[in-house]
């Protein structure tokens, strides 16, 4: 009896059917009629040079669907390739970081080069003085149709409504300037400017707002009894008090967003040790912030600056803007409304003559540094997340495509 198949097979495979056919497991030195040519009397197959020939297939069920059993070339490959090849790697689709990072290293993603900040500095600067400008346009709308001297509702001693409306939405201005510039050089979307989450975190934003607002209410009656208020109230302080509620909040959260957010995300992107960016990032932050105050007062500089140190720390250690805002938006909303309500209305904003007591900054010192304690406090209660957690994709071209074999391993020559 013959072996009809043999010529079906590869040149390696010929060997093996040979030994297995021609093999007698009974010991009794037969070979069951089956060809007796050697195999290395067979000639190769030259079209089969370098493929390795067939193994014997795995019992059933013991290999997954879609998966090639070890060591065989056949049959359907898995979605992650055939065995031997390395695994598919991972392809970055944005520019946000790959790894954890820290709110202020945000911007250290894939494609961060060390000259964005600086063009992304020149564009926030461009966008805020073009947002500001456009601000001016329904200021002097509304000068014209009320006959309102601009001149002097504009000044900072005797700031009149429109005015007022004018100073909050120049500041608001820079939060779209701040995100805007961010994504169009960062290519980062504004959101993460708010936090590492991806945008404000209202629930966290209002657990802030409760903790803090009594320790403010007694901070403001204290400053009260030391710098009591001589002045009558303003003749337009109701219009005040309205804009006060509608607009100071999200004028605290434009100042937020440029001098800790965008201030911290752009410095603290230029050091590769996240501490480092912290420490230099928190110190600009300061300094900016209580230069462009105006004022020449070191206790009044001081005081500012205890504001820039306490919300950068509560960013860098809540993961977001949220702690920072509602401490700024407490303390100006609270300061306004009761000087609004008790006179001294012309000074209410800081100028070049302010000034200050030692005092005065050992207290601020004192509250913001408790109001930090206590919404540190609250932030690891409930779990607030200071890391952004990158997610990763696996694309499809990352996958190793399967081998082909030519089909002259299943033809006779």
């Amino acid at each position: 009896m013959s072996d009809a198949g043999r010529w079906c097979l590869p040149d390696p495979a010929r060997k093996a059917h040979w030994i297995a056919m021609s093999s007698n497991s009974y010991g009794d030195g037969s070979t069951r009629g089956f060809d007796k040519l050697p195999p290395d009397l067979y000639q190769p197959d030259p079209a089969l040079a370098g493929y390795p020939p067939p193994q014997p297939a795995p019992p059933m069920g013991s290999i997954g669907y879609g998966q090639p059993a070890p060591g065989q070339p056949y049959g359907h490959v898995g979605p992650y390739g055939p065995p031997g090849y390395p695994p598919p790697t991972s392809v970055p689709t944005s520019a946000l970081p790959e790894v954890p990072r820290p709110y202020q290293q945000m911007l250290r993603g894939p494609r961060y080069r060390w000259w964005k900040p600086l063009l992304c500095l020149l564009l926030v600067i461009l966008l805020a003085f073009s947002m500001m400008a456009l601000a001016l346009v329904p200021v002097l709308i509304a000068g014209w149709i009320t006959g309102t001297d601009l001149i002097t509702t504009m000044d900072i001693t005797n700031l009149g409504p429109i005015g007022f409306i004018y100073l909050n939405l120049s500041l608001i201005a820079l939060i779209p300037a701040s995100g805007l510039s961010i994504w169009i050089v960062h290519g980062i979307r504004p959101k993460f400017l708010s936090s590492v989450a991806g945008g404000i975190r209202w629930r966290w934003l209002l657990r802030c707002i409760a903790v803090i607002l009594p320790l403010w209410a007694v901070y403001i009656g204290l400053a009260a009894l030391v710098t009591p208020f001589t002045s009558p109230r303003p003749t337009q302080w109701v219009a005040l008090l309205i804009i006060v509620l509608l607009l100071t909040p999200l004028q605290a959260a434009g100042e937020e967003y440029f001098f800790r957010g965008w201030i911290m995300q752009n410095i603290g992107a230029w050091f590769s040790r996240p501490i480092v960016g912290l420490v230099v990032s928190l110190v600009v932050s300061a300094v900016t912030f209580s230069t462009l105050h105006l004022s020449r007062d070191p206790w009044v500089l001081g005081g500012i600056a205890c504001l820039a140190v306490a919300s950068g720390l509560a960013a860098w250690r809540t993961g977001g803007l949220e702690a920072g805002i509602a401490m700024h938006a407490v303390n100006n909303m609270l300061v306004i409304t009761v000087i609004v309500l008790s006179g001294n209305w012309s000074q209410a904003f800081i100028q070049t003559e302010t000034t200050r007591t030692p005092a005065a900054l050992l207290l601020a010192g004192a509250v913001y540094g408790i109001a930090l304690a206590l919404i540190l406090w609250q932030a690891k209660r409930a779990g607030v997340q200071p890391y952004y957690q990158p997610t990763r994709r696996l694309t499809p071209s990352s996958a190793m495509p399967a081998p082909t074999y030519p089909l002259s391993q299943y033809q006779a020559p």
